[in-house]
């Protein structure tokens, strides 16, 4: 699975990369409104959403569709773990019982287990 995600975001760098030869051949902006409509219609569910990406070129076309089987396989990799990365640093900073106690500051106290 390493392997595979791994080639995935590979794959989407790359296919980033050239869609920025693509852009500069529409500098009126007018393949990215067409990808705000899309955008849009799939926050207020609109059925017909796919219908605006039509006629965008296939190399944004295929990094949409690249972006979203990221989004899709994430949860069954170890790219899971970022998230606590993110989210576990909140608690320390709103939560006095956050921190982690390494040492019971009792001496001499032994382990029921020793």
């Amino acid at each position: 699975m390493d392997i595979l995600i791994l080639s995935l975001l590979m794959f989407q760098l790359c296919l980033g990369a050239l869609s920025i030869t693509v852009s500069l051949h529409h500098i009126d902006g007018s393949e990215m409104v067409k990808f705000m409509m899309w955008a849009q219609g799939i926050f207020t569910l609109d059925p017909n959403a796919a219908s605006y990406t039509q006629g965008a070129s296939w190399i944004f076309q295929l990094h949409i569709l690249t972006g979203l089987t990221i989004f899709l396989i994430f949860p069954f990799t170890r790219l899971v773990h970022i998230a606590s990365g993110i989210f576990v640093p909140l608690r320390y900073l709103f939560l006095r019982s956050g921190y982690q106690i390494v040492r019971s500051k009792k001496r001499g106290q032994k382990h029921p287990a020793e």
